[in-house]
């Protein structure tokens, strides 16, 4: 009924900067906005990933219409396809870190799924964290800078990795209540299978919201698929079913004018009740009263 990749949404593509052909790219917002006129002034797409780091002044980032504050000390990871709506004021400054999907070295499930949208995109550093970040950040930068003596781009591909694993630390910490997500218990057989559980749920969302649905698809208990995800992301199947749900609810309450009960069949949902409750549930108002507040700028994290 509705593709949401196929919504017209201004993509930009990405475009190497120093290095032709680097699927890596060290920039800054100043620059951005020297080089290309200014910024979008409406939600786009972007078919790469970015990272920002605020050095200095302030401004909002709306991610599939969530809205976070910036400010200096906050990083954020947008992914491909995500819809962003980005909101400096004149006095922003950012470091930028732009890759491709392909460019970075593969890692563990927690990072291999680059473009996983559930997971979180902003923190707010403290003093300790943001000096840490800068370090990593500056190792990257000076090898992007400098000469390329031959290996180069195996050099950052590494250093990048780096700086990913980095964020994955702050982010098991800051999202872990302050622990870090526990990795004893982790398992080569359970990161595959928690990558397999998230290739099924972007292609089952639809028409299953039943964790047993989803084993039975994997051919795994629903207890053995709990127990994958808990231990790579510190999140119970269930709660990754429910958030993709919303999102692809959110994106369509947005981005197109389909009437709730639409929307409500779209997602699986047998009565449009249901699916109002489930997402004022999660969302904290009704589809409607959602709907309103993003059209008003009113939805801020």
């Amino acid at each position: 009924m509705v593709d949401f990749a196929s919504l017209p949404i201004r993509v930009l593509p990405y475009v190497p900067v120093c290095r032709p052909g680097l699927g890596l790219t060290l920039t800054t917002l100043s620059d951005l906005r020297e080089r290309y006129g200014g910024l979008p002034d409406t939600p786009y797409r972007l078919d790469f990933h970015q990272i920002m780091l605020v050095e200095e002044g302030t401004g909002t980032l709306a991610v599939d219409s969530r809205t976070y504050h910036c400010r200096p000390g906050t990083v954020t990871w947008t992914r491909p396809n995500q819809v962003l709506h980005f909101l400096p004021r004149p006095d922003m400054e950012a470091t930028l870190i732009l890759f491709t999907e392909t460019f970075p070295p593969r890692l563990d499930s927690r990072l291999e799924m680059l473009d996983d949208v559930l997971r979180p995109c902003h923190w707010q550093l403290s003093y300790v964290e943001l000096v840490a970040f800068r370090r990593v950040v500056s190792l990257l930068r000076d090898e992007f800078e400098g000469p390329d003596r031959g290996q180069g781009g195996d050099l950052l591909r590494h250093l990048l990795a780096v700086v990913l694993l980095h964020i994955d630390q702050v982010c098991s910490w800051h999202h872990g209540g302050g622990q870090d997500v526990p990795s004893a218990a982790r398992t080569i057989a359970g990161d595959d299978l928690f990558l397999r559980f998230r290739r099924e749920l972007d292609r089952s969302f639809r028409t299953t919201r039943l964790v047993e649905d989803y084993a039975t698809a994997l051919g795994c208990t629903a207890r053995t698929l709990s127990r994958a995800c808990r231990t790579v992301v510190g999140q119970p199947p269930k709660e990754l079913i429910d958030a993709r749900v919303e999102l692809e609810a959110r994106r369509l309450l947005v981005h197109t004018d389909l009437p709730v009960a639409a929307i409500a069949r779209h997602l699986g949902f047998t009565e449009a009740t249901n699916f109002c409750k489930f997402f004022a549930r999660r969302a904290g108002r009704s589809p409607g009263a959602f709907r309103t507040a993003a059209q008003t700028g009113e939805l801020v994290v």
